[in-house]
């Protein structure tokens, strides 16, 4: 099993972000590059498979400030030597694919091949409509109603994922779809003569035909593919189609062995190897009393004020219950199993029947940087590092 680390990431303490605006200020967006590549060093000399960045804009309100993962992952990845830096995701939908794609080659060039790429639809109408309004109905959700806009996400986002693994696969590629034709038809390419000799991609009357990224990935290598975070059956389903990780973040264990087993069943069928990945939010302390305080201080203040109006509680939801019927606190948090906090061996037994319930490939610490002190964060690794993960995986050492 493969561990990371996905980070949001916080800007500023609990403390800061109630002050207003905290997103906007220098001083803390320094101390997250700080504390943060302090994290990530640690976490490269003891095995660990990366670290990824989700991708949202304009959060001004300091909790989830990854404007652009693909640079981040750039800063991190220059400061480390072995890890993986990627995306969980990039929001496909309000993005150029072709763009995308050569930015996270250009990465994986730069990083010498340490990088993979997530993909997600998005859900934050905010920067998604704003981003995506190129794109017609992608700020028009209210009009659509809320079926028609999310087939149109989902479109787009498989749509986008075929673009960029031809981009990654082929010197040369072309596409059509009923959003994008690349290239557009009858463009003419003055320097075709020029092409012709030292590329490709061009007809005899000058016309292109294809094009190519450069430079191309590490080695014309496909990075690692990953879709944070699935919630059903059907998208986990089409991922383990398209050679690309689903990542659950469901914690009914009924519910979830139901996705694995149609996980892979999908696989078999396609003829694809099978993989799952899950994320939990995980806390170590020396104790089980401290684990607790530094938990319920920590993610769940980010997690019931900003995701769970999105309802994103779907993920701790049981059978029969919708994701707004879920109590939105701490206290449903840990009953319920997204976040995994106490002493080494309170969160090795834990672990033991976590992983017994629902064994994954790939295993991401839900890490929320900021809110909680970075001597307690180094602490939490360490104990997580030393006595718990080695238990269960070869990887960390």
């Amino acid at each position: 099993m493969e561990v990371g680390a996905f980070y949001l990431p916080v800007i500023g303490s609990r403390e800061e972000i109630e002050k207003g605006m905290a997103g906007k200020r220098t001083d803390l967006y320094q101390q997250m590059l700080k504390e943060v590549t302090e994290q990530v060093q640690y976490m490269d000399e003891h095995g660990y498979y990366g670290m990824g960045t989700t991708e949202h804009h304009f959060h001004i309100e300091g909790e989830e400030v990854s404007t652009n993962p693909v640079l981040l992952n750039l800063y991190f990845g220059m400061q480390t030597k072995n890890m993986k830096f990627g995306q969980l995701g990039n929001v496909l939908p309000s993005h150029n694919p072709v763009r995308l794609a050569e930015d996270i080659a250009m990465v994986d060039q730069m990083l010498s091949g340490r990088t993979f790429a997530g993909f997600a639809r998005g859900y934050q109408p905010r920067w998604v409509a704003t981003l995506g309004q190129q794109v017609d109905g992608m700020a028009r959700e209210t009009e659509l109603g809320p079926e028609a806009y999310d087939a149109l996400k989902k479109e787009l986002y498989r749509d986008h994922i075929d673009i960029i693994k031809k981009a990654w696969s082929n010197d040369t590629f072309s596409h059509k779809s009923k959003h994008w034709e690349i290239p557009p038809a009858n463009t003419f390419w003055a320097t075709h003569d020029v092409t012709r000799k030292y590329g490709q991609g061009v007809d005899e009357n000058g016309i292109l035909t294809e094009i190519g990224i450069a430079p191309p990935t590490y080695n014309k290598r496909m990075p690692d593919l990953f879709q944070p975070f699935s919630v059903s059956e059907s998208s986990i389903v089409w991922a383990q189609e398209n050679d690309v990780v689903p990542v659950t973040i469901i914690t009914n264990t009924e519910t979830a062995q139901g996705h694995i087993r149609a996980a892979r069943e999908a696989a078999e069928k396609a003829g694809k190897p099978y993989k799952m990945g899950m994320t939990r939010e995980v806390i170590v302390a020396d104790t089980d009393e401290e684990a607790y305080e530094i938990a319920k201080n920590g993610g769940s203040y980010i997690w019931c004020n900003f995701f769970g109006p999105f309802g994103f509680n779907a993920a701790v939801a049981n059978p029969g219950e919708g994701p707004f019927d879920v109590p939105n606190n701490f206290e449903t948090m840990l009953e319920r199993g997204l976040v995994i906090c106490g002493s080494p061996d309170t969160v090795s037994r834990k672990f033991e029947k976590l992983f017994q319930d629902l064994p994954c490939d790939y295993f991401w610490l839900f890490t929320y940087n900021g809110l909680v002190p970075q001597n307690k964060m180094m602490r939490h690794f360490e104990l997580l590092t030393e006595k718990v993960l080695p238990n269960f995986t070869d990887k960390i050492r």
